[in-house]
């Protein structure tokens, strides 16, 4: 790693977060890797947080203040248009990198030649995995279709990516997008034919929060819908993507406490398995949840 020393911009969004964002920042700052810069992008924030950041004495950091309140994917586009590095990062405000997490990244780029990686990440804050749990569970190097993958299910987070500046020179995140911006900012990536690596060991440190944003279902119902529209022709040509689109986006939504009887009956017509007509009926009646819970103190007794 010697001979490769590249700026590295680091980019955190942020709206009130002055009890997470000392300890986010503090991880970007002690990284075993030091050759960057941190643009932290505060999106109109009403606590401490900006007080917070500007008493951290580090030339590294540039902080940048949003005239308007406009979301973390505004944000992250007005940091990629700051950025000065050659390669870009991107964390959460309320999260935690491991101290090696660029040092790692740039060595599987040079050693794997590719364009991004991202790792596997360690979420913690859930009552039903109160040890935490490494995600995700597919690892898109054993894809061969790895486009077909990402068009099915999401399975990059943001804050694990790490990726050229000079492929995202039109690409940005879809400020449309009230969820999974993350997977459609990876499915750009990926439908441009860009290499991209995975990661097995966890390098960052997930904390979801009570009014964190993948608690809201309905922002997911509407993130679905657009996703849907989105890609349809890519996912028209790729069977397997449309069934595992729909069955997980049924299931998300029963999570949420929303129907997504709509969602499997789709699922059932690429399949046409018994096992997906069941979960379509199930939903249907809003029985699906209340089966699924059963089904999961049984596993867990």
């Amino acid at each position: 790693m010697k001979d490769f020393n590249p700026l590295v911009t680091v980019i955190i969004p942020m709206y009130n977060r002055e009890n997470t964002i000392l300890a986010a920042v503090t991880s970007v700052l002690n990284q075993t890797y030091r050759n960057l810069e941190l643009i932290v992008v505060d999106d109109c924030s009403t606590d401490n947080s900006v007080k917070v950041v500007k008493q951290l004495d580090d030339d590294r950091i540039r902080l940048i203040l949003s005239k308007e309140n406009k979301g973390a994917c505004v944000a992250r586009n007005i940091g990629i248009e700051c950025a000065k590095g050659e390669y870009i990062a991107f964390h959460d405000s309320d999260d935690i990198w491991h101290k090696n997490k660029l040092e790692k990244s740039l060595y599987y780029i040079k050693k794997t030649k590719a364009d991004m990686v991202f790792s596997s990440l360690y979420k913690q804050g859930e009552k039903k995995y109160p040890t935490g749990r490494i995600i995700p569970r597919t690892n898109l190097n054993d894809m061969e279709d790895k486009v077909g993958v990402l068009l099915g299910k999401n399975c990059i987070s943001t804050q694990t990516i790490v990726l050229k500046k000079e492929i995202i020179e039109h690409i940005r995140f879809d400020e449309t997008l009230p969820r999974f911006q993350d997977w459609d900012f990876a499915l750009q990536i990926a439908l441009s034919g860009y290499k991209i690596y995975f990661i097995e060991e966890p390098l960052v440190d997930c904390y979801e929060l009570e009014d964190s944003i993948t608690k809201n279902g309905t922002k997911a119902v509407k993130a679905y819908e657009i996703l849907e529209k989105k890609y349809q022709n890519q996912r028209e040509k790729n069977k397997k993507a449309k069934y595992t689109f729909y069955s997980l986006a049924g299931n998300l939504l029963e999570q949420n406490k929303i129907s997504g009887a709509s969602y499997f009956k789709k699922a059932y017509e690429q399949s046409k398995k018994r096992i997906d007509w069941l979960r379509y009926i199930l939903a249907k009646v809003r029985l699906f949840r209340f089966c699924t819970l059963c089904a999961d103190k049984l596993h867990l007794s």
